[in-house]
């Protein structure tokens, strides 16, 4: 069948029934098909007859994915063809090897459909993009506004800066990104307009400075200033009619990262956040759902151990079976006895009917020990046994009846204190601790908070039939400097009660809870080393004074050419000093 499209698509793997899945997934939205059940067989196709993208299994026998990729963009004329990994272990370091075999990007199995589908439809987009600016800037027999007017009529974000990084020229679809502004943009450093982190700035200026043909795509986040995050691939090409000029191409992945949330999200039960201590969580759940262990989950009141708990079961192979959730604190030894396994009717006073314990509701699926550490010492070794020989006997009955149950955990005490204090069986703590998650504190993850607060904002708000409402920028600053003691659980509480008491559009600090608000008026002593408090001393405290050369390189020379702690010294964003580095000429 001729594609609508015209784009041909290969997909390889070693599975019969993943490549006809494949095949005829793509095939009812148009595309042309190819199939290989190897990488050798790959590579004989594609010096015959070149697709326009490849979908590639990692996990094949002879040569696996990372091979194949990197022998395939060896041949002539493939290295613009993206390939896509398929692989059912989405772990970091998977992913890592599979761009740096010359991957563009990858999809998890069991497959999405409609991540799929997103998937191919982006690569081919930005392919064909991506051959229009390379023959557009083939062929310049045309005039330079030409250039421009083509590269502002493509959905690729285009920035034209000169040899110090003033703005020349900015395409229209720029302005896709909130709060930035063309006709504001122009003449202006790209730094400051390009809402990056100082990391991110560093990375791209890095780019900026090498060589065209050492020039690499690199994959940058950008947060507009109503904290709205675009993942963009960054390109930086030479201005073909000005060498010295360079072009910075933003090709918006966000879609993608979007849609890779979601599908986590559906896995995850709806955990917020993109930190690295989250990211590691996230690692480890992948590695607990392969299996059936125990698993101990240690965390602070508030920071979402039940969550995290629930995240397990959806994304084991529990999923389709029941989640019970049991809080130990509080209970009676005889209370939580009857609650776990259950009792037969006249087996104690008030017992007037058979009951079914937590153990047997969660027949083939999770059952979730809130407070494990509160448990009473003589429940200690029925849990025990119930653990070690996966059977449970009834109050009042003599008979074990078998379960097939997964016993997940969650304290926020030290067991291993308890075992010393003789209030926690060591026998059990191993039997529990099989796996163990750490839930971060918030406080360890402050690059979450904005995430969080809006998030919670906009579901409470409409739940609460509020208009909408923004956390203003000194708000913000509040909140994300805060402690958090509560963790999770008191950012909730925090965003209803904003949302109460905002009268506006905007959230301001007086909004906020008065502990929180007062916090912010404390003064704070940075940690700072007292190396650094001495350099600071020495000097003017502000860099627009007289001699600005001699105070950069002072304080260059004092950071032993840390650009970052530079930049601290001078009081000062990284930014500003790569800018003042470069109208200056101060070499490093």
């Amino acid at each position: 069948m001729e594609s609508k499209t015209g784009s041909l698509i290969l997909i390889v793997d070693d599975n019969k029934e993943n490549r006809e899945i494949l095949s005829l997934l793509i095939g009812k939205k148009g595309y042309q098909t190819i199939v290989a059940a190897s990488g050798k067989e790959a590579l004989e196709i594609v010096s015959t007859r070149p697709p326009d993208l490849i979908l590639l299994d990692i996990m094949m026998p002879e040569m696996d994915g990372f091979e194949t990729c990197h022998r395939l963009k060896m041949m002539e004329g493939v290295a613009q063809i993206p390939v896509i990994f398929v692989t059912a272990l989405a772990r970091d370091k998977n992913i890592e090897k599979a761009f740096e075999a010359g991957g563009s990007d990858y999809i998890t199995k069991p497959f999405i459909r409609e991540e799929v589908f997103v998937r191919i439809n982006l690569h081919i987009n930005l392919s064909k993009a991506n051959k229009r600016v390379l023959n557009t800037m083939a062929d310049l027999e045309k005039s330079r506004d030409d250039l421009l007017a083509v590269l502002d009529q493509l959905r690729v974000k285009t920035l034209i800066i000169d040899t110090a990084g003033f703005i020349q020229f900015v395409s229209a679809s720029c302005e896709e990104i909130e709060g930035l502004k063309r006709d504001l943009a122009l003449n202006n450093h790209w730094m400051d307009i390009l809402p990056l982190s100082d990391d991110s700035k560093e990375q791209l200026q890095h780019i900026i400075n090498l060589p065209p043909g050492e020039r690499d795509r690199a994959t940058l986040i950008l947060e507009s200033i109503f904290h709205k995050l675009y993942w963009m691939d960054v390109e930086v090409r030479e201005d073909p009619r000005h060498p010295e000029r360079s072009i910075i191409c933003l090709y918006d992945m966000t879609e993608i990262h979007t849609l890779r949330d979601q599908v986590r999200q559906s896995n995850y039960v709806n955990m917020v956040g993109n930190s690295q201590p989250m990211l590691e969580m996230y690692e480890m759940f992948d590695q607990v759902s392969e299996g059936d262990w125990t698993v101990l989950i240690e965390g602070e009141t508030g920071s979402g151990k039940e969550l995290v708990a629930r995240s397990i079961h959806a994304s084991s192979q529990r999923r389709n079976g029941p989640f019970i959730a049991v809080n130990c604190a509080g209970l009676s030894e005889s209370l939580l006895a009857s609650q776990l396994f259950g009792h037969r009717r006249g087996a104690f006073t008030g017992a007037v009917s058979d009951q079914t314990g937590f153990f047997e509701a969660a027949e083939k699926g999770s059952l979730f020990l809130d407070e494990i550490g509160d448990i009473p010492m003589g429940m200690q070794a029925s849990l025990l046994r119930a653990l070690q020989e996966h059977e449970i006997i009834r109050i009042g009955e003599n008979r074990p009846k078998k379960i097939d149950v997964r016993i997940l955990t969650a304290t926020n005490q030290n067991l291993g204190d308890l075992v010393q204090q003789g209030l926690f069986r060591e026998d059990l703590l191993y039997r529990i601790r099989v796996a163990r998650i750490r839930v971060p504190p918030l406080r360890e993850r402050n690059g979450d908070i904005p995430v969080l607060l809006n998030t919670f904002l906009s579901e409470r708000r409409i739940s609460m039939g509020k208009p909408a409402v923004n956390f203003g920028v000194e708000t913000m600053q509040i909140l994300t400097g805060y402690r958090w003691p509560g963790n999770v659980r008191e950012l909730k509480n925090i965003v209803d009660h904003c949302i109460i008491h905002c009268k506006k559009s905007v959230i301001q600090p007086d909004d906020l809870p008065p502990e929180v608000r007062n916090t912010a008026q404390m003064p704070v002593q940075p940690a700072t080393p007292q190396s650094e408090q001495v350099a600071t001393a020495g000097l003017p405290a502000s860099i627009t004074e007289v001699d600005e050369t001699a105070q950069i390189t002072t304080a260059l020379s004092q950071a032993k050419g840390n650009r970052t702690r530079a930049a601290k010294l001078l009081g000062i964003s990284r930014a500003t000093l790569y800018r003042r580095l470069e109208q200056l000429h101060i070499e490093i």
